[in-house]
């Protein structure tokens, strides 16, 4: 079976810990990308997760999470098969059925 990709949008918080908690199981997923509006945010997630010695395939992403053609269009090119919403509320609705469009 193949290994599903990961996509986790936004980069507070919760993100961090859900990156960490992927990161720690690695050898379940395929390749973990994180996006966020501001991709430093992201990158800064992926730098911890390499200081922590991870090494699964980690990709930072800029996305506008409030245009649906740009999160539709992301969860196309990572296909990402599992998608963890941690971004503003504001954008629950369209992220899960942007979601069940594409997995």
């Amino acid at each position: 079976m193949a290994k599903k990709n990961i996509l986790i949008i936004g980069a507070g918080g919760v993100a961090q810990v859900s990156a960490h908690k992927v990161a720690q199981w690695a050898d379940e997923f395929g390749d973990l990308h994180i996006a966020n509006r501001t991709k430093a945010k992201a990158d800064a997630i992926i730098d911890s997760l390499r200081e922590k010695g991870h090494k699964m395939p980690f990709t930072s992403h800029a996305l506008d999470a409030m245009d649906p053609a740009a999160v539709e269009a992301l969860i196309g090119k990572t296909d990402a098969k599992i998608v963890i919403n941690v971004g503003t509320a504001f954008i629950n609705m369209s992220v899960l059925e942007l979601s069940l469009i594409h997995i």
